[in-house]
């Protein structure tokens, strides 16, 4: 039976939701039961997220405390946003919408807040939304927050069309307070399995290849093997790894190897 959570009058907050957004609900429930390894838990949340409620871009960001998920050196990030973290981490992180003192009072509140929620926004913010946000198509943005074992976890949600409506609202947000009681038992610290233990000695030797900033032509070229060959180790990679692209298993890579 899904959970159910009563308003200050005793009404249950998924009477009168759609079907839809109660199979929505159920689909990344299901999707994420059982789940304790922290990568695994990003991707299923990410990925359930972006299949049951329609929306074009998820990410997850992590770290010891609410401000230290800004600076996620590995975060998971998923289409108009994958290409973007080098950008995002020289120019914006600080500026991020969702860093602001009132949206973190209503994150950690409420558990979820929109880029609409704000009426006005400073001139860092407003930068971010017009120069940041707009010209890579993310018109619509919203984010959700999880207190994990670890710290906090920051999901963003971004679009051009799928715009959030009132029964979405409340859908994500019971989403949300669901997820809190998983997350909060998992340690996003905690790096589990090295890619070294993770990987064959040749995808290994390729992984190094990627973090030296090696193109696909060039691993080829060292490991004499075809390009094809080295976008097939490069996708085992990622789907041992749980990395989404070059520089976060980079960022992983150099990680493990200070440790």
């Amino acid at each position: 039976m899904l959970p159910t959570r009563t308003d200050d009058n005793g009404v249950s907050v998924l009477d009168g939701l759609p079907e839809r957004h109660v199979r929505a609900i159920l689909h990344v429930l299901e999707r994420c039961a059982g789940i304790a390894e922290s990568a695994a838990f990003r991707t299923a949340v990410v990925e359930s997220i972006m299949s049951s409620f329609g929306i074009r871009d998820v990410t997850f960001f992590s770290g010891t405390s609410f401000d230290a998920a800004f600076d996620d050196p590995d975060p998971l990030l998923t289409g108009a946003t994958a290409g973007l973290l080098d950008e995002y981490q020289a120019r914006w992180h600080d500026k991020d919408i969702f860093a602001r003192a009132d949206a973190r009072r209503a994150l950690t509140r409420d558990g979820f807040v929109q880029l609409d929620d704000f009426a006005t926004l400073p001139a860092p913010q407003h930068s971010y939304v017009v120069d940041y946000l707009l010209p890579h198509g993310m018109t619509v943005a919203s984010a959700m927050h999880l207190k994990t074992r670890s710290g906090d976890a920051l999901v963003g949600m971004f679009d051009s069309e799928r715009i959030l409506d009132a029964d979405d609202v409340v859908a994500v947000r019971f989403l949300g307070r669901q997820l809190q009681a998983h997350a909060s038992g998992i340690d996003f610290t905690a790096t589990g399995d090295t890619i070294a233990d993770l990987l064959s000695p040749r995808q290994f030797e390729a992984a190094l290849l990627i973090a030296e900033g090696l193109s696909n032509a060039e691993i080829a070229q060292v490991m004499s093997v075809t390009e094809q060959s080295v976008k097939k180790y490069t996708s085992r990679i990622f789907a041992a790894t749980g990395c989404t692209n070059r520089a976060g298993l980079t960022a992983r890579l150099l990680r493990e190897m200070r440790a």
